[in-house]
Parts: structure tokens; C-alpha cells; sequence
């Protein structure tokens, strides 16, 4: 009886550690490398997510490369990054505003309204590397517009890594489950 048991233990273990195996391989392409996309000329970059300082950092320098000539961040009512705290949102060519939901299709329920009062027909997405699939998705299911994703690069340990893969798989599936945010209550 306990030779059963302890195969039973070797056997669990081993699904286990084989489950997290496959699950680490399955998330590596859209996680942690997503397929880069070629950013090209556009009227608007979008600074998604909390606008950090490598974020900030991508914006500027695609706007000194002239990429496009207007920048929009998705900022938080207070704090650190909101717009009062943010000195790139005194820019003169920077418009920041706190999407309601704010969330990632809220986020992208916010560009189709900003899009469309101007005239906006490409848009440079910025976010973090873990974000970029998730964010593909919900552009294609939910922005009529042209976008291009682009990940930036943040420095994450493990921890982050792994909380990302549990995360970031959880909200693929409520963005496959729910409808798209409503821009015309935003």
C-alpha cells in the first residue's frame, strides 16, 4: 500500500512539474517575446498602463524621431501617475486623460473616442513586453483603427515574470469572454 502512495506522489509530482513546463513554454512567445511589429510613420503614440520612466523614455524618443507629433498617455486620477505629477504631460504636443474603465479596453475604448474627435488613422501603442498580446487582441477585437503594438522593456525578476504568466493569462480570458468597452460612455 504505501510503494502505491508513493507513486501516486512521484506521479502527481511529475504532472505537476510537467503542467508548469508547458504552461512556461506556451507563454514564452506572447509573454515574454512577442512578434515585433514595424512602427513606421503615425499620427498618435499612446503610452498605455502606468506611464513609467522606460515608457516615457520610448515616447520621446519616438517622437524626437518623429514618428508622429502628438503623444496621448493613459494616466491615474492621482498619485505618481497622473497627470499633475507627470512632467511630460505639460507638453505642448502631450495630452494626458484617465480612461474610465480604466483598464486595458478602456484604455483602447478611450483611443477610439480620441481617434475619431482628431482625426487620428495610426496609432503607436506603447507597453510593457508581458502587455503587448493581450493588448494585439483587444485592438482587433475592439479599435477600428490601424495600431501597432510595441513592447518596452522593464527590468522584471522572476517573481514579476511569473506573476505576469498568471495574470496576463487570466485577463486573456475575461477580454475573450467579455464585450468591448463602450467609448461612446467614456
Amino acid at each position: 500500500m504505501r510503494a502505491l502512495s508513493v507513486r501516486a506522489a512521484v506521479a502527481i509530482t511529475l504532472t505537476l512539474q510537467a503542467s508548469i513546463g508547458v504552461a512556461a513554454c506556451a507563454g514564452f512567445g506572447p509573454y515574454v517575446s512577442p512578434p515585433a511589429e514595424a512602427i513606421g510613420d503615425a499620427d498618435l503614440i499612446y503610452v498605455i498602463g502606468p506611464p513609467v520612466r522606460e515608457r516615457v523614455a520610448v515616447e520621446r524618443e519616438l517622437r524626437a524621431e518623429r514618428v508622429a507629433d502628438r503623444s496621448l498617455y493613459s494616466v491615474g486620477l492621482t498619485g505618481g501617475y497622473s497627470a499633475e505629477e507627470l512632467a511630460v504631460c505639460a507638453e505642448p504636443q502631450v495630452d494626458c486623460a484617465h480612461p474610465t474603465p480604466f483598464t486595458t479596453k478602456g484604455e483602447l475604448a478611450y483611443l477610439k473616442q480620441y481617434a475619431a474627435e482628431h482625426d487620428v488613422e495610426r496609432t503607436v501603442v506603447l507597453t510593457f513586453t508581458p502587455h503587448v498580446a493581450r493588448t494585439r487582441y483587444i485592438l482587433d477585437k475592439c479599435y477600428p483603427g490601424d495600431a501597432v503594438v510595441v513592447a518596452v522593456d522593464q527590468n522584471l525578476v522572476l517573481a514579476d515574470w511569473i506573476a505576469q504568466y498568471g495574470y496576463q493569462s487570466l485577463a486573456f480570458v475575461k477580454a475573450w469572454l467579455t464585450p468591448c468597452a463602450d467609448a461612446s460612455r467614456l
